[in-house]
């Protein structure tokens, strides 16, 4: 694939950097990086991709959209990728999420479920089940910690449990070290309020729902609520990364690629 191209979409309060391939005429795939990660998360996919218009941003308060510029929610965020799509005259799009991308793309669907084509999550948490209380009150206190602990071993530790090989986790801790603990805080905000006890009622994803995780992802609870997804998705496909962590797709890019390029496939016969 030729090297992706650089663009902006400037909303009311934030300038939002993204790539792509700029060929309309082809599927669109939007590729969603996790929480303080970047569109460079997905580099290893580009190979897999060369038969899509491929659009990869650093959502707002990543990457070259830094500083978290007015308010962020995954609501915010949802609205910033459908205003792009509107932008590029695009109607529909197959999405690509890891975790906090994951969120991005199921509050898109909640929001406007004719754009999404298709949704691939990679250690994502569903928006739309309950959590239990427990849950929720250990990510209040996930926020304490991060507050109190000092941030240069804040971001050590995060880009260790990110990934299991050192390259990734190498790729973490540079991409981290770039937001503030300020801007950090925010996303974490951003994130963790996407949850809750009462879940979103009556919401069900009825586009193709690839649903992965890393075998030896220990970020929270997700081991457990993907599968309970799966449960509530029954029409998903739930597939377990060998050998990967939280950025399964980035650890154990081989694995992920061909399972992506069977679901592209087996979207595009339906």
């Amino acid at each position: 694939m030729e090297p992706l191209r650089q663009k902006a979409f400037t909303t009311s309060s934030v300038t939002i950097k993204y790539w792509t391939s700029d060929t309309p005429e082809k599927p669109t795939v939007f590729l969603m990086h996790g929480a303080a990660m970047d569109h460079d998360m997905f580099k290893p996919q580009l190979e897999v991709l060369q038969d899509y218009n491929v659009i990869a941003w650093d959502a707002r308060g990543h990457g070259e959209s830094r500083p978290v510029q007015g308010s962020f929610t995954i609501t915010n965020l949802a609205n910033d990728a459908l205003s792009i799509l509107d932008s590029l005259n695009i109607d529909s799009a197959i999405f690509i999420g890891q975790s906090e991308g994951s969120m991005i793309a199921q509050e898109i669907y909640r929001l406007k479920p004719s754009v999404v084509k298709a949704l691939v999550s990679i250690g994502g948490s569903p928006i739309m089940l309950q959590y239990s209380k427990m849950d929720i009150w250990l990510l209040n206190v996930s926020t304490l910690i991060i507050k109190a602990w000092p941030y240069s071993n804040f971001m050590q530790a995060l880009a260790k449990k990110t990934a299991v090989t050192k390259e990734v986790q190498d790729y973490a801790l540079n991409t981290v070290g770039k937001i503030s603990q300020k801007d950090f805080l925010s996303i974490w905000s951003g994130v963790t309020s996407s949850i809750s006890v009462a879940g979103i009622t009556d919401m069900h994803i009825t586009a193709p729902l690839l649903i992965t995780y890393g075998d030896q992802d220990t970020t929270g609870t997700v081991m457990k609520n993907n599968i309970r997804w799966k449960e509530y998705e029954p029409s998903s496909e739930l597939v377990v990364v060998p050998n990967a962590g939280h950025n399964a797709n980035q650890d154990n890019a081989a694995f992920f690629n061909q399972l992506l390029a069977n679901f592209l496939v087996s979207i595009s016969l339906q």
